[in-house]
Formats: C-alpha cells, sequence, structure tokens
C-alpha cells in the first residue's frame, strides 16, 4: 500500500497548472493548496492506485512527520512538498491531472 504525504499551507494560492517556469502561468491560474489537493484526491480514487493521500498544514508539529520536508520548508518557502511512500516527489505548485500521472509512472 502507497502513501502520498502533502505537507503545505491549506488557504494558500499556489500555481495550479505549470507547463514550464513559474513565470508562465495563466492569469488566475493559482488556487488554494486544500482546494488542489481535494481535486488530486478525486482524480487520485479514480485510479488503481491503493493508498492514503494526506495533507498536512505546515505546522511544526507537522513537519517533524519528515525530516527532509521540515528541512526544506524551514529554509524557504517552496510549499506544498508532496512525498510518496516516505521519499520527497515535489515541491512548489502543482496540477492536480500531472500529479496523478506522475505517481502513476512510480508506481
Amino acid at each position: 500500500m502507497h502513501s502520498i504525504e502533502i505537507y503545505g499551507y491549506g488557504d494558500q494560492e499556489i500555481c495550479s497548472g505549470c507547463e514550464g517556469h513559474c513565470g508562465d502561468c495563466a492569469p488566475g491560474a493559482k488556487k488554494a493548496t486544500r482546494l488542489l489537493v481535494s481535486e488530486f484526491e478525486s482524480l487520485i480514487s479514480k485510479t488503481d492506485f491503493s493508498g492514503d493521500v494526506r495533507f498536512y498544514e505546515a505546522t511544526e508539529e507537522n513537519l517533524r512527520r519528515n525530516e527532509d520536508v521540515r528541512k526544506i520548508l524551514t529554509m524557504a518557502d517552496l510549499a506544498p512538498a508532496i512525498v510518496l511512500d516516505g521519499k520527497l516527489l515535489f515541491l512548489g505548485g502543482f496540477s492536480p491531472e500531472g500529479l496523478v500521472e506522475e505517481v502513476k509512472k512510480r508506481i
């Protein structure tokens, strides 16, 4: 069984459709992290992924769950941090559809 943990700030608006560099975002392409996680959960549930998806608000207590994430997010504003099976996968904005495809490639 796999696990996906997403550490971030639920209300923070982040890029949700990046195809390249951060400067390439279309106006209005930012969404709240919590909404993107919800969209991702909905999409991943329609695949053969077997496991848990959990969102953790990036508090000091929650960041202690993963030392790599704690180190990175306390040094720079790179939230959200996405962890697959205990290993750091991505930092920063993401598209729910793109994340589903990346997870499918890696499991």
